[in-house]
């Protein structure tokens, strides 16, 4: 009986490494199959620059294993050419669908975050810190508002104040910037063509003189709804004011409360105000 038992073992363990066996051979065999077939992808040439249009002499067809072909990988020249390289492709490297993007802009509503609101306020040289500010920077925005008790109405027909101040308050901080003037926060410059005649040091000095020579005039910022209300309330009584926050600078300031002349000059009498200069006409009142 013990004889009969180990029989039956010794076959059952025969039967299992059998089994065992096939399930590998098939395994292998699919394996081979896989390399054995080939897939067509198109491939770099030559390094692509990125921000570069891509042209047919650019590309190469070849032929893969199917195992070794990358997901969004593309095999007809159609749908790469008149493209732009959105990141650096090398040599060799398989042109994949999420390195390339169209040559338009994109649309300003994709970089505003949800309940949040892309608002455009005025700026000059001075009040847009001589036009320095980039989309993708944060700022603190303070206004500069002035007080009076209207008592009568003058000859020439103008209000006259009594008690007249000037206050300046700090409305908002770390305001996100997402657009200065039309450039976008993530916009592409406009794509270059390869062999284009110029090199990359006059193209480069070309887009930096026509970064300097830009007029910003306005800038557009992220805020939420009640911060939208209040700033277009702020512009149209007094003058805003951005100021640039350092990208160390994580953290709010303490509530600065309001200055206004004697509290910045530390007297009890208020000072006589100047003729103002040229720079505080453009500002507004």
């Amino acid at each position: 009986m013990r004889r009969q038992s180990r029989l039956l073992v010794s076959l059952l363990l025969g039967v299992l490494a059998v089994v065992l066996m096939v399930f590998y051979v098939r395994g292998r065999e699919a394996n081979l199959l896989q390399l054995s077939s080939m897939k067509d992808v198109l491939v770099a040439s030559a390094n692509i620059r990125p921000n570069t249009i891509i042209e047919e002499q650019m590309l190469l067809s070849k032929q893969v294993p199917s195992t070794y072909v990358q997901p969004t990988a593309l095999s007809d020249s159609r749908a790469v050419v008149g493209r732009v390289a959105a990141v650096a492709i090398p040599q060799g490297a398989q042109i994949l669908q999420v390195y390339l993007e169209e040559t338009g802009q994109k649309a300003l509503a994709s970089d505003v975050p949800r309940g949040q609101r892309a608002l455009t306020i005025a700026v000059n040289e001075v009040t847009g810190v001589g036009g320095l500010i980039r989309p993708g920077n944060f700022v603190d925005i303070f206004g500069t508002f002035q007080f009076g008790r209207p008592v009568s109405v003058g000859t020439t027909g103008q209000i006259q104040y009594a008690d007249q101040r000037t206050e300046t308050r700090l409305l908002m901080q770390s305001v996100l910037v997402v657009a200065v003037g039309r450039e976008q926060f993530g916009e592409r410059p406009p794509p270059r063509r390869p062999n284009a005649g110029i090199t990359e040091d006059t193209r480069a000095a070309q887009e930096e003189q026509a970064r300097r020579n830009r007029d910003v005039r306005n800038v557009t910022l992220i805020v939420g709804p009640r911060q939208a209300q209040e700033l277009i309330l702020a512009e149209d009584i007094g003058a805003l004011t951005l100021v640039l926050r350092s990208p160390l600078d994580e953290g709010a300031v303490a509530d600065l409360g309001m200055l206004d002349p004697l509290g910045l000059l530390k007297v009890p009498i208020p000072p006589i105000p100047k003729v103002r200069p040229w720079w505080r006409e453009m500002r507004g009142p």
